[in-house]
């Protein structure tokens, strides 16, 4: 049972090949995977946006608003939320004296009206007269670009 060199080297190469083809590297896979969920991540907290939910108008050039802010965010049933609370307020005298508060404190402050594209016009006027009672001058809308 003598075999040639080259019957033996066929063999050896040909046996190579076979557990080559077997052989699978996880460890570039998990890199992978993982690569892709820190991306799904990252990209998935730009998204989302905190805070009560409204249906804010769009807009076609809204305006960047900088400087101090206060923010009132206006839902479809007309409940009020001041910043990011999850409570709503209760009365019309608690916003009046948290505004009172605001305008004393910054003399060129802005409150932004967050308000759904449902709620009424009389509703909003109304709140803006309160705004206005309280010392603020500057009122803006927000908006979402079309």
């Amino acid at each position: 049972m003598n075999k040639s060199w080259l019957e033996e080297v066929r063999l050896i190469s040909s046996s190579r090949r076979s557990r080559a083809l077997g052989v699978f590297e996880f460890v570039p896979m998990v890199d992978v995977i993982l690569m892709l969920v820190i991306f799904s991540l990252l990209v998935t907290g730009f998204i989302y946006t905190p805070g009560i939910q409204v249906d804010i108008p769009a807009v076609s050039k809204p305006n960047v608003i900088h400087g101090r802010t206060f923010m009132i965010t206006i839902t479809k049933g007309e409940a009020i939320y001041i910043g990011n609370s999850k409570d709503p307020i209760i009365s019309m005298d608690n916003l009046t004296l948290q505004l009172k508060e605001f305008a004393e404190r910054t003399r060129d402050g802005i409150v932004v009206l967050k308000a759904d594209s449902n709620v009424k016009h009389g509703f909003l006027m109304k709140l803006m007269e309160t705004i206005r009672t309280a010392g603020v001058r500057k009122i803006a809308f927000e908006g979402n670009k079309e």
